[in-house]
Order: C-alpha cells, then structure tokens, then sequence
C-alpha cells in the first residue's frame, strides 16, 4: 500500500512539471499560432510546417531512443553513482557521433527534394535547432524523476523565443524569425541542461569510458520505434507538398496544430509513468501489471475526452484561434479526432508496457507492419481525398498496431520474460 501511495504520488508530481514543460512546448505556442498564422498567411505557414515536421524527424535521430531507453537505464541505475556516470558519458558520447550523419542527411535532402532547396535558409535553421533539441539531456532528469528542472528550464527560454516572435514578425516574409526563435531557444535549453548534468555528476570524459557500441545495440530498437512514425509522417508530407494544393497544406497544418497540442498531453503521463513502471517492474512484477492496467484506464478516458473536445469543438477551435479563412481545417480536425483513443490505448500497451519488459524488439516489428499498411492506405487515398488521406492512414495505423500488440500478448500469456 505505501509503495502504491508513493508511486502515485510521484506520478502526480512529475505529470504536473512535464505537462509544465509540455505546455511551454507546445500550449504556449498554440496561444501565439493565432497571431504567427494571421501575420504569415496560409503560404509561408504552410512552408513552415514542411521544415520543422523535418525537424521532428532530425531530433528523433538524435534522442536515438533515449527518451524510452535512457530513461529506463537511468532510473534502474540511479542508485550506483559510478554505472550512471559511465551510462551518461557514453551515450552523450555516441550522440555526438550522430551529428555529422544528420548534417550529410540534411544537405542530400537539400539536393534532392525541390521544395528543401527552395527553402534552404528555412530548413538548416531548423535543422540546427533541431540538433540541439536532440541531444539535450531531458532524458537524465527523467530517469532520476527530477522533472522540475526540465520545466523551468524549458518554460523559460521558450516564453523569451514566443516574445520575441511577438515582437519581431511583421510581415509573411519573417518566417525565418519564427524558426530562429525556436531554434536559438532549444540551444539555450541544451547547454543550461548540460550545465546542470555535469555539476550533478562531475566533467564527462567523452569517448574514454565503457562501450559506445553498446549503447547502440541497447537503443536500436527503442530508436526505430520513435523514427519510423516520423519517417512515414516526413514521406507523407514531400508527397504532399508535391501533388497536393499548397493552400490545402496550409489547412492541413493548422488542423495538424490544433491535434498535436492535445496528442502531446499524453506526453507528461507517458514520461512520468516510464522510469516508476520501469523500476517497479524489477521490484515487484504483480504491483507493475497492477500500475499497468490502471494507467491504461486512465489514458484511454484522457484520449475518450480529447474525441469530444475536438470532434464536437472543431468549429470553436479553428474559428476563435485562426479566424474563419482557416475554416476548411475544421472538417480536418474532425477527423483527427478519432485518433486520439487509438493512441491512448496503443501508447499504453506498447510504448510502455512492452518497453518495460524489454520487448522493444517485439514492439518494432509491430510498429514496421502498421506503417507500411497505413503508407499503402495513404497512397490508396491520396488522389481522391488529398490531406485526408494521411489522417486515415494515422487511423489505421493506430488500429492495426493495437490488434497485432493485444494478439502478441495474449500469444505470450502475459508472462513475458526479461531479456
């Protein structure tokens, strides 16, 4: 009972400092999205939504599964000082490895993919920004479940990065300002982060302790997990940008907007959740599948309530935010809607529980079948239904993904056992 007590007392406390960071993320950027959309228009909008759905994808890389498998690591090793500091230090080692592959990625992609060198000054704002976003050490402070330090550190400078675009934007041609605000604000949060790591645990000798290579057979799979959605999201979008309207694109994006800030309320719980299921798991396997099933519970009425909210509010949302020359987003919204109960219950029985039971190998394969069914899906439906066709897509994606988890764990019984 008082290790119950405890467990969900430090879910509470830590959902309240990441939903502080979350907001600072992405709720205060929803607040400011009315006046950035207004001042810039539908065109250079859209421009924007094209290179920093791109920086989604660069910054993926470069966590390469930290946030799942960092986090796990980090909270199972917080109680041996010397084992942390050599974890730290090798995987802030291979990170650093990873920067040159992303910068060779980014100027083929620049090469090679028209809207990008048209839009080159956008896209390596982005993804500078991108990189630092990437390598920043979130993941430390949530194993160690020291969430405060991530929120005040994020809520600041990015409240300074909203302000200065509030000051600055005057005209549709200072989309550059938006993605320098946001890009300079996640630098300052990487060094100030890293600062605070190495008065933790002392200077890091990169490259001089433990196994770098196993680093990356601990986070391959977690990796793949995190970047193939982002790569079949990317895919989807060049395409897009190429057979679709740039107007749609523009109504796709502030419906994509509006989803995104409710999807990425499941974050704070999901992050909060990940190191006390991880570590509870090692100590007590029936309280964990107890935890499991209530944390499942509560994130599908979580995504049952944001259906509501976005399905039956759509209109209110896109009106009072963007103004009626965004009104054919409404009807997209609706339709992003139905993901959301889909994603409560597929974050839950896979994203974490599989996770947690290191069945990350498991977990990847399902993922890799679902996004190949909903990128066959989104071409099927690209000519007849345009941006629609990558939010039914999502939805089958989400579907497929929570049959074939629920058949893998009735296959195992239940009783999987740790690698």
């Amino acid at each position: 009972m008082l290790l119950r007590q405890r467990n969900q007392k430090s879910l509470i406390n830590n959902s309240f400092y990441l939903y502080l960071s979350h907001f600072s993320d992405y709720l205060l950027g929803l607040f400011f999205l009315p006046f950035i959309a207004t001042t810039l228009g539908a065109l250079e909008f859209g421009k924007i939504g094209v290179v920093q759905t791109f920086g989604i994808l660069i910054t993926l890389l470069m966590e390469f599964g930290s946030t799942l498998i960092a986090t796990r690591e980090v909270s199972r090793q917080k109680g041996d000082k010397k084992k942390l500091k050599i974890f730290v230090t090798n995987i802030i080692s291979f990170k650093i490895l990873l920067i040159p592959l992303v910068l060779l990625i980014s100027i083929l992609l620049i090469q090679f993919v028209p809207f990008f060198l048209k839009n080159h000054i956008y896209f390596m704002i982005v993804v500078l920004g991108s990189i630092s976003q990437g390598i920043s050490p979130v993941w430390y402070f949530q194993g160690l479940e020291k969430m405060k330090i991530i929120a005040i550190t994020k809520t600041i400078f990015r409240l300074i990065s909203f302000l200065s675009i509030l000051v600055f934007i005057k005209s549709p041609n200072d989309g550059w300002i938006v993605l320098t605000a946001f890009s300079t604000s996640s630098l300052l949060i990487c060094i100030c982060l890293y600062f605070l790591v190495i008065s933790e645990i002392g200077s890091l000798r990169l490259f001089k302790e433990g196994n770098i290579k196993e680093i990356f057979s601990k986070s391959i799979f977690s990796f793949l997990i995190t970047i193939i959605p982002v790569i079949n999201l990317n895919a989807s979008i060049i395409i897009m940008s190429i057979f679709v309207n740039p107007l749609q694109l523009g109504y796709y994006f502030v419906a994509s907007r509006v989803y995104g800030a409710f999807n990425t309320l499941f974050g704070p719980i999901s992050q909060a959740f990940l190191p006390i299921i991880s570590a509870l798991e090692v100590k007590n396997k029936i309280e964990s599948k107890v935890l499991i099933k209530k944390y499942l519970i509560l994130m599908t009425l979580i995504g049952l309530s944001f259906f509501v909210i976005n399905f039956f509010f759509a209109r209110f949302l896109v009106i009072n935010l963007f103004g009626q020359q965004y009104s054919q987003s409404i009807e997209l919204l609706k339709l992003f809607s139905f993901v959301f109960p889909l994603t409560a219950i597929s974050n839950s029985i896979g994203r974490q529980w599989l996770i947690v039971l290191n069945k990350e190998n498991n977990y990847f394969q399902i993922q890799l079948a679902s996004t190949l069914v909903a990128f066959i899906v989104f071409i099927i439906f690209l000519e007849s239904f345009g941006v629609r066709s990558f939010i039914f897509s999502l939805i089958f994606y989400e579907f497929v993904s929570i049959m074939m988890i629920l058949i893998f764990l009735l296959k195992s019984n239940g009783h999987l056992k740790e690698k």
